[in-house]
């Protein structure tokens, strides 16, 4: 969205508030989406470190890896970064390459877990059923012991 709204306003004679009404959102955003790709030459780029595509976190990392010092400060103040980012992407990449990612990605794991969930329901009826017939069964019995026989 963020993109066509770029293209929109650069392309055409169209004013911000006019792109604005016509994907839904405020005059600011527009503005401050133009600024930015203004910036990138054109391309929008996304605000947030982690929204970045895996290409692109990859050539950040080689790049910020021959800067050291003040260079890399800068470096990381351009993009938008800080160093926990390049911390944490460098330990994906090894994860990575060590064949440690997980290849089913995240829907497997939301299954899995809604399927535990359904499970852990099912043993709290099975369990509450059973105490319900312990009781029923010791109140049966205990009717017994009091009847007189003949």
């Amino acid at each position: 969205m963020k993109e066509a709204a770029v293209r929109r306003y650069l392309n055409s004679d169209a004013s911000f508030s006019q792109v604005a009404s016509e994907v839904g959102c405020c005059v600011w955003s527009v503005k401050s989406w133009v600024g930015v790709a203004r910036k990138h030459g054109g391309r929008v780029k996304s605000q947030r470190p982690d929204d970045r595509d895996g290409d692109e976190k990859i050539a950040l990392l080689i790049e910020a890896a021959s800067l050291s010092g003040d260079e890399l400060g800068a470096f990381l103040r351009s993009n938008g970064l800080h160093d926990g980012d390049l911390k944490r992407w460098r330990a994906d990449a090894a994860k990575g390459l060590s064949g440690l990612v997980a290849t089913t990605g995240g829907r497997r794991l939301r299954e899995l877990e809604r399927e535990n969930k359904k499970v852990k329901k099912r043993l709290r009826e099975a369990e509450a059923l059973l105490e319900l017939q312990k009781k029923v069964q010791a109140l049966w019995a205990d009717e017994d012991d009091d009847t007189v026989s003949s």
